[in-house]
């Protein structure tokens, strides 16, 4: 499981905003951190993916969740959006979505 902090810096990662070795700017996290609840609710409410837990991810989550992350944020630090990039890391996360559908989901149909 990775954490909330680690989905920030990965953000910040790809936007190339954090020196190697060195811990990120207070101010840089602030700025990420206050679009991770808007970004997974619109996830959630695109029926992309739904995140529960907003603290915790998954590993396999946090590379798609950063580029979402870093697409949203890029303006605020001088960066244009990349809607190529944000298409295909929703699609990843499309993927990876558990499917809810089983063999046990399939309802017999009755004809007459």
């Amino acid at each position: 499981m990775r954490t909330r902090q680690q989905l920030i810096v990965a953000t910040l990662d790809l936007l190339n905003v954090t020196q190697a070795c060195q811990d990120p700017e207070p101010e840089d996290v602030t700025k990420v951190d206050e679009l991770i609840d808007g970004q997974l609710s619109e996830l959630n409410t695109l029926r992309i993916i739904n995140f529960t837990n907003r603290k915790e991810f998954e590993d396999q989550f946090i590379d798609p969740l950063a580029t979402v992350m870093a697409n949203a944020a890029a303006p605020s630090f001088g960066q244009p959006r990349n809607p190529d990039s944000l298409r295909e890391a929703r699609n990843r996360l499309r993927e990876m979505r558990n499917s809810s559908w089983t063999a046990d989901t399939v309802t017999p149909s009755l004809y007459f």
